[in-house]
């Protein structure tokens, strides 16, 4: 494995951090909203790192969201889903007009945009989190969102999630009022996702995104993915530990602020 001299240590543990995070997350324990600005903050070079970083990841993620389902295969409410994917696809040939394409997009991001996009998403969230029992509060219960509604998050959760794999908080706006237990709430996203991410394969694909030295990377990585998916799993059915999340949402919050500060230098 001479490709993975590239890399620093630190820079490896970063990224086997980032990737043991993520599968955590498929599993049903939400750190993966850490993982990705960890990962575009660490991720070595100087040619659109933010960009290569979340290319990297995606065939990982469609590996882990395969894991998670095989989990979860019992408890995925399909129907959830039927409204949401019409406008979830044309979110994410949106965001692979804005993001994918290395050359020849209508409108293409920069580096240090992605890099802030993905710092204030990850305040936001944190903000929302804080937020959520008010929230909760003032929800209704809404067994059968319309199609308009779930039009309206799935073009969101599309864009989002093309752009920076950023569509976690969308979701959990979309499938809370719906009030699952969470086990269908953990299951049902991980099929989301799933269905996202296999999508986004086609464009990353033909645009030029996943290259072949970041597979080998994320094969060299490969023991992490069943392994995080099974600790996320075995933490949603067990573990209750409130100071454990917060200390999550305070790396997060110090990981998004330091990439808001680094995307305008």
């Amino acid at each position: 494995m001479g490709f993975l001299s590239e890399y620093s240590m630190v820079e490896l543990i970063c990224v086997a951090g980032a990737v043991f995070m993520l599968g955590m997350s498929k599993g049903g324990f939400p750190v993966g909203v850490v993982a990705i600005p960890l990962l575009v903050l660490i991720w070595p070079g100087e040619n659109e790192p933010g960009k290569t970083a979340v290319a990297f990841m995606l065939p990982v993620l469609c590996l882990m969201d395969l894991i998670a389902i095989i989990f979860y295969r019992k408890h995925i409410l399909w129907k959830k889903l039927v409204r949401l994917m019409p406008a979830t696809i044309l979110g994410v040939i949106a965001g692979s007009f804005l993001f994918v394409a290395k050359e020849g997009a209508f409108l293409s991001v920069p580096d240090w945009i992605l890099k802030l996009l993905i710092g204030v998403i990850g305040v936001l969230f944190v903000i929302y989190k804080a937020s959520q029992k008010w929230v909760l509060k003032h929800m209704t219960e809404a067994g059968n969102p319309s199609w308009c509604l779930a039009s309206t998050f799935g073009i969101f959760s599309g864009l989002s999630s093309t752009l920076a794999h950023a569509a976690s908080p969308v979701m959990q706006m979309y499938l809370l009022p719906q009030k699952l237990d969470k086990m269908a709430f953990a299951g049902t996203t991980a099929a989301y996702f799933w269905m996202l991410n296999l999508v986004k394969m086609v464009p990353f694909a033909m645009l030029g995104r996943i290259e072949s030295g970041n597979l080998m990377l994320g094969v060299a990585l490969l023991p992490l993915i069943p392994t995080g998916v099974a600790f996320g799993f075995w933490l949603v059915k067990t573990m209750k530990d409130k100071h454990y999340i917060s200390f999550i949402y305070v790396v997060l919050t110090i990981t998004s602020v330091t990439l808001i500060i680094k995307s305008l230098q």
